[in-house]
């Protein structure tokens, strides 16, 4: 019997989106300041917009703004959405969107393959692709789990002949031990190749989302949150309500097609913002409620992530990261960024933010002669019911810029051998 093969086409559907909804997004995402100069460059081309004048007070020169927008510095998570658009398929973009707003302050994606499959509903192949491309993004090392996987995605860009350097991220404890000789015996090389091997490691950045080229954009502050009667009111600090749309009754057949195109520009970018800011304010209305205890009583944040706030209002992950990405709340006279307020979980019922908080006061409560060190400090917090490794507590400590027991101890020397003049006695 002869077996015959046949070729069956495989068609799925593809989904682009529409230019109105392109911008909509666009707009979701951009900052007060971002969205002022980008309106006020759609009025130029657009005769149907114009701001109204409650405006005229608070106008500046067009130019002027225009080149402050282009000029602004780009973050790193700006910068990798843009690589992002042009390196992967528009219907991939929208979970590199949530990827991407999942990195920590150090450029790792620290979150489990099943969690994230879970997190943006689509198969591991699929995510381990976009994963992949993600990968090869600027800087290297971006998207990394762990300090082994962002020291060989490094490796493998910079220096992709060294194989010696790339098995050595296999041995990062004993290399930290300085165990050399026992090195050489595993990876069957001499000590000229294996030093040669830790050079081009040590040339590696271990935190590449914190030394990336461009600065950060500075933190804009887009909503305002007070307490009234035990009530939040929830303000934004530009709605962009000034920009209204003025029609223009031309009865010349030759420009009604034109007009007719303004119109519809117009109304769909007046739409887009103000579901831009009814999605902000019901974003900050929802962190708000979560961490009721913060702002009513100013108790640690608890554990709370994106996606339980896109459950509760029904939208995207990626929607929510979306529309905080750079932006910052006020409260009580301080402006914090959103992200402080999804606090990582360590236990069912203990977030990050409530360890740290303990983490801070054991240390500045310390013996400033015999400081705690890493492991005392991991044993007091599971006595105080924070079940955290010594490792952890290094991480936690690095997080809050507070040095290792060592280093506060000399700190502690010198000020007791300073003199009142400030300088230190010898």
């Amino acid at each position: 019997m002869k077996s015959t093969l046949a070729l069956t086409p495989n068609i799925q559907p593809q989904h682009r989106l529409k230019p109105a909804m392109l911008e909509s997004l666009n707009i979701l995402h951009m900052s007060s300041d971002a969205l002022a100069a980008y309106l006020n460059e759609q009025m130029l081309s657009n005769p149907l917009l114009e701001w109204s004048d409650q405006r005229t007070a608070r106008s500046d020169d067009l130019y002027e703004q225009a080149g402050q927008f282009v000029a602004a510095e780009v973050s790193l998570k700006q910068q990798l959405r843009q690589q992002a658009a042009v390196l992967l398929d528009p219907a991939d973009q929208v979970i590199a969107e949530t990827l991407i707003g999942l990195l920590d302050d150090d450029g790792y994606l620290r979150e489990e393959l099943d969690a994230l499959c879970g997190l943006v509903h689509i198969n591991k192949t699929r995510l381990n692709r976009i994963l992949s491309q993600l990968k090869t993004l600027k800087p290297a090392g971006i998207f990394a789990h762990d300090l082994r996987e962002c020291l060989l995605l490094q490796l493998m860009e910079q220096h992709p002949e060294n194989e010696l350097a790339r098995r050595l991220t296999e041995h990062l404890e004993a290399l930290a031990r300085g165990g050399t000789t026992s090195l050489c015996r595993m990876l069957h090389c001499t000590a000229d190749q294996l030093n040669e091997a830790i050079t081009l490691l040590r040339r590696c950045d271990p935190k590449p989302g914190r030394s990336q080229g461009a600065a950060a954009a500075p933190l804009v502050c887009e909503v305002q949150v007070e307490i009234e009667d035990g009530q939040f009111k929830i303000a934004l600090t530009h709605s962009f309500s000034e920009l209204i749309f003025n029609p223009m009754p031309i009865d010349d057949p030759t420009v009604q097609d034109y007009l007719k195109q303004k119109t519809a520009e117009a109304k769909s970018l007046l739409l887009a913002i103000q579901k831009r800011n009814q999605t902000l304010a019901s974003i900050t209305r929802a962190i708000c409620l979560n961490q009721s205890a913060f702002f009513l009583r100013g108790q640690p944040l608890i554990p709370l992530t994106r996606h339980q706030i896109a459950d509760q209002l029904g939208l995207h992950p990626s929607t929510i990261s979306r529309s905080l990405a750079g932006k910052g709340l006020e409260f009580n006279g301080q402006l914090y960024p959103f992200s402080v307020f999804f606090s990582a979980q360590v236990r069912n019922d203990l977030s990050q933010d409530q360890v740290l908080r303990q983490l801070k006061r054991l240390i500045h409560e310390e013996d400033a002669e015999a400081p705690l060190s890493d492991q005392q400090l991991s044993d007091r917090l599971k006595a105080l019911g924070c079940p955290i490794s010594r490792r952890t507590v290094v991480k936690y400590r690095e997080k809050l810029r507070i040095p290792d027991s060592r280093v506060r101890r000399q700190w502690a020397r010198t000020a007791l051998c300073r003199t009142p003049s400030g300088k230190i006695e010898k």
